[in-house]
């Protein structure tokens, strides 16, 4: 029976996940391939043409649309070979652990696979691909196996390491970085005068004529400017309407805004400027207050467990292709001097 992964697996990663800007081609430009042989595993090379004809079917199967197009198969080539080939060298690994432990797919498994990934004809298929039956019939059972084996010996295992507890504390972790807040619009009417001991009785007097005359304080300008010329030396300034989470507030205007409803007026509130270091009277006015309570545990619950289940995928994978590695007597570190960064074996011609 076929078993396939309940997430992404490790081992089959997106091939064109980092697509680079199409080049252009012009009359009948070709993709050159400059093959050589990149490293052997357990007895096994793989080549350049073998990474190429890995990407040919991948590159099929995700973008059939494209296959006429040799500027997008060369974007294809030069943004995937390298992520392409270092997952042969695991996949070599993997077989040899299930040649090992005698986990094999039937004919007919791999038969079905293959007219699935192909349609009913397979032949016609393939050689608009340019993959020959046997090569491809190959190709698909090692990757049939090797699913195989991630499921058995990565996938199962981190399921079982992700726990309801582990789910919990990850909910937990969400609360934290993503807690309830509410959003409030507001503005402020800030009044000074150059006698303190003014400022709390005009800081009353307009509050209390912006309470009975219940309107918005943008409303009244003309208003409360004539406040402000019947005071001389007073001045009286409303800011522009603010928006902002309450989390994001300071505590002291948190605590000023807090207990208005939508439409009300705080109380004034004497304070002295961090900025002018002057005495100010302020008075807020909440125009609008919106919830925005976090997401509950059944609404993320199913994404929490997916990012524990990548995460658990990702480390049982680590491991054991480092079990694998070390047991076969692999030196992934090789591969830095064999395929430096700088190599890059396809070219237009």
């Amino acid at each position: 029976m076929k078993k396939t992964s309940f997430v992404t697996l490790l081992l089959a990663s997106h091939l064109f996940a980092n697509p680079m800007p199409a080049p252009s081609f012009e009359g009948n430009q070709k993709i050159g391939v400059q093959n050589s042989i990149l490293t052997q595993v357990n007895g096994s090379a793989i080549s350049i043409m073998d990474v190429k004809k890995k990407l040919d079917l991948a590159f099929h199967q995700s973008y059939p649309h494209l296959a006429e197009s040799t500027a997008a198969r060369f974007q294809f080539y030069q943004g995937s070979w390298r992520r392409a080939f270092l997952e042969m060298v695991d996949n070599e690994l993997i077989l040899a652990d299930a040649e090992d432990k005698e986990i094999k797919v039937t004919e007919g498994e791999v038969r079905e696979e293959m007219e699935n990934r192909f349609g009913p004809n397979v032949m016609s298929t393939l050689d608009k691909v340019g993959v020959s039956y046997d090569e491809a019939w190959k190709m698909v059972k090692n990757e049939m196996i090797v699913q195989r084996m991630a499921w058995y010996y990565i996938n199962s295992k981190a399921l079982q390491n992700v726990t309801p507890q582990d789910l919990r504390q990850a909910y937990h972790f969400y609360l934290k970085e993503n807690p309830s807040y509410q959003e409030w619009t507001y503005r402020v009417i800030s009044i000074r005068h150059e006698n303190l001991q003014m400022i709390k009785p005009i800081a009353e007097e307009v509050h209390q004529f912006l309470v009975e005359n219940k309107q918005s304080p943008e409303s009244i300008g003309l208003q409360l400017k004539e406040i402000e010329i019947a005071n001389a030396n007073c001045t009286i300034q409303v800011s522009p309407e603010y928006t902002t989470k309450d989390l994001e507030l300071s505590t002291a205007h948190r605590a000023a805004l807090a207990a208005l409803a939508p439409g009300e007026y705080g109380e004034p509130n004497i304070q002295t400027s961090r900025i002018e270091k002057k005495t100010i009277a302020r008075i807020f006015y909440l125009s609008q207050k919106e919830d925005h309570p976090a997401l509950s545990f059944e609404q993320m619950a199913q994404k929490l467990k997916q990012d524990l289940l990548q995460k658990a995928v990702a480390s049982e994978g680590d491991r054991y292709l480092g079990k694998l590695r070390k047991h076969y007597g692999y030196d992934a570190n090789h591969l830095k001097e064999s395929v430096p960064d700088t190599l890059n074996p396809f070219s237009i011609q």
